[in-house]
């Protein structure tokens, strides 16, 4: 399965290697687009050497010109993962202003968003909102989980295990 891996700049950013290593373990194609914040955190580097595949960052998308629609096209199934709320805002209501929010204005169908914060700002009306609005959109949200955030609060806003999105991940490409 052809996977595009959109990155946020959530603290959360750790899984995301671990997820797309284990993806191209099962043999999926990984291709990670990174938000500018996320490659911050994280080397786009890192994610190149997961994927054998360059990473994208939003100043790719000005030197290949409509970058996003190329890739969205060979992409049978994206991910956000880690989803901020920022993300998740911009992507309600319809911001094209990096590469991972052309993608999801281009892709119609096949859209997973994994929230990741703070599990006040995950309980906040204006976050539960947008993901309202998302899901109405088609997306699928693979809910966070209950647990300690790194910050030290307790509740709902830990992202999604990685075996358990593998797991997910499986399940599509074999009804595919």
């Amino acid at each position: 399965m052809n996977i595009l891996l959109g990155v946020t700049g959530s603290i959360a950013i750790y899984k995301s290697c671990d997820l797309t290593r284990e993806l191209v373990k099962k043999g999926h194609n990984v291709q990670v687009i990174m938000s500018y914040t996320a490659s911050k955190w994280i080397s786009p580097d890192l994610f190149t050497a997961l994927s054998s595949q360059k990473c994208y960052t939003d100043d790719d998308e000005g030197r290949a010109g409509m970058l996003h629609i190329k890739l969205s096209k060979k992409t049978d199934l994206m991910i956000i993962a880690p989803a901020t709320a920022h993300l998740l805002s911009e992507a309600a209501n319809g911001s094209s202003g990096n590469l991972i929010n052309m993608c999801l204005l281009y892709k119609t169908n096949n859209i997973w968003i994994a929230p990741a914060m703070n599990p006040n700002m995950y309980k906040h009306p204006a976050t539960q909102r947008n993901l309202e609005i998302l899901s109405s959109y088609g997306y699928t949200i693979l809910s966070p989980v209950d647990g300690e955030t790194i910050c030290g609060d307790n509740g709902e806003g830990k992202m999604i295990p990685i075996p358990r999105i593998v797991e997910l991940v499986q399940k599509a490409a074999s009804n595919k």
